[in-house]
């Protein structure tokens, strides 16, 4: 169980947030509008979050991030972020994804757990978790499909018994989803849809890091490909640069 002082950060929602715990004890959460960009809000986030526990980024000694999926430009920005600071200090990191740290809102749940993020183009990010002992524990792994395929994941993990939903695909789609889920489904209320750096620190305390060794290596989920597109003139260098 990892102890210290551990600043986790989520950038994979517009709604951002940072926490901040010594020996497993939340010191401070900060909960930010990233609407208009990652780059402008996370920052503050984690300066306020430091100077709140009278903290400073050289005393932290293990990093926790979200890595995905979720929102491109703000996972990059996460990733690079938390890059920045882990090497330089040569500390660890911890990563977790989005899907099973909003199933880590429900520990101990009877029925399984099915996080759903809004992927845009009429698609969820989906996957499914049992977090009966406490922690979630991956039942379907996360994927890319239309919000009437997730009926079809349910039938093939939980052989189409109730199930719990949660998550801003689950709020976008609430009315689609409540006619065609098993009964006995739950759907969370949009307090559960974003997920929260504070219910990180449980997650990253278990886990074993990444040596900083490691960290040059790290890459962000991406379950598609961006939205964004580059001009068909622009061509890519190998290096990934523009020629």
């Amino acid at each position: 169980m990892t102890s210290g002082l551990i600043l986790a950060l989520d950038t994979s929602h517009l709604k951002g947030s940072v926490a901040l715990s010594a020996n497993g004890d939340l010191l401070c959460e900060i909960i930010f509008d990233a609407s208009d960009t990652h780059s402008a809000t996370l920052m503050p986030a984690v300066d306020t979050c430091l100077r709140q526990a009278q903290s400073r980024i050289s005393d932290i000694d293990l990093f926790g991030l979200v890595i995905g999926p979720g929102s491109f430009t703000g996972l990059r920005i996460g990733l690079a972020t938390v890059k920045a600071f882990a090497s330089i200090r040569q500390k660890p990191v911890c990563t977790v994804n989005s899907m099973e740290l909003l199933a880590a809102a429900f520990p101990y749940s009877r029925l399984p757990v099915f996080p759903l993020i809004d992927a845009r183009r009429s698609e969820v990010y989906a996957a499914a978790y049992d977090t009966g002992s406490g922690f979630p524990v991956e039942l379907a792994s996360p994927r890319a499909v239309s919000p009437e395929a997730v009926v079809g994941m349910i039938k093939e993990t939980c052989k189409g018994g109730p199930v719990l939903l949660c998550g801003t695909g689950a709020e976008k789609y609430s009315e689609l989803l409540s006619r065609v889920i098993p009964a006995g489904s739950r759907l969370a209320g949009s307090e559960w849809s974003v997920p929260s750096a504070a219910r990180m620190i449980s997650l990253v305390r278990a886990r074993e890091p990444i040596h900083f060794s490691g960290i040059p290596r790290l890459e962000p989920m991406y379950i598609r490909p961006p939205d964004a597109k580059l001009p068909s003139r622009v061509k890519l260098n190998d290096g990934g640069g523009k020629e």
